[in-house]
């Protein structure tokens, strides 16, 4: 590993334009960098469906250097379509986009690209993301979506705190690997931290957390990329 970089990327949330920049200014070399998208690549920016596209391709193309961690949105993707399979007439159909929380939660800007697609080409990408890892591990660091149960060993974490936990994990967490994770825009928690500098950069916390989700879908957010072992960042 001397010699490469072990870069996580936060939540894309559709912001396609900046992911693309933010892949041109960390010039990825897929022979010596591992490359960690932390989830949520979908849902409440304008191009959830080329994001996607973007990183499952590379992601296919280089499968030892990059990998895609299933999001809480990739999840909620999945359910949607998993109850949509399970409608009988238009009035199910409509009692399930009413109910939804894949769209309350930005599914709505996701879905109407995916139903542009083909039933082969949805039903692909449907495939693809259900086969994405809940985490990812290198020596001392270990990456996922949310974070970790403080409480329970990481050989026994469950998906719906990997996917979904928050304040227990960053109030409790006091283990010996890093954990790398995204989710929450760091905007978001300024409540929580009082000795944060708020310079909108990934927050690295004295428990070993590193928070990577610069809420890029966001007015005034940004896309970040952070190399763990030098931790230096990269945006868009």
């Amino acid at each position: 590993m001397i010699g490469s970089r072990v870069m996580a990327v936060g939540d894309v949330h559709g912001e396609y334009e900046k992911l693309k920049k933010l892949m041109r200014r960390i010039k990825f070399d897929p022979a010596q960098d591992i490359l960690i998208f932390l989830g949520d690549l979908i849902d409440r920016g304008p191009e959830s469906l080329q994001c996607f596209d973007y990183v499952m391709h590379l992601q296919k193309q280089y499968p030892d250097s990059v990998i895609y961690l299933m999001g809480n949105h990739e999840r909620e993707m999945l359910d949607y379509f998993d109850a949509l399979a399970e409608t009988k007439d238009e009035l199910g159909v409509r009692l399930l986009n009413r109910t939804s929380e894949w769209l309350a939660y930005g599914g709505d800007k996701t879905l109407p690209q995916l139903q542009k697609l083909g039933a082969k080409a949805l039903q692909n990408r449907l495939d693809y993301a259900r086969s994405l890892p809940l985490f990812y591990r290198i020596g001392d660091y270990y990456f996922c979506h949310a974070g970790v149960d403080p409480d329970v060993p990481l050989e026994q974490q469950q998906e719906k705190d990997l996917i979904w936990i928050r304040d227990e994990f960053y109030h409790n967490y006091h283990g010996k690997e890093t954990i790398v994770v995204g989710h929450t825009p760091i905007q978001n928690r300024k409540n929580l931290w009082k000795d944060v500098t708020w310079d909108m950069y990934p927050l690295i916390r004295d428990n070993r957390i590193i928070l990577c989700d610069t809420g890029a879908y966001l007015e005034d957010g940004r896309l970040s990329c952070i190399d763990v072992i030098t931790k230096f960042v990269w945006q868009a």
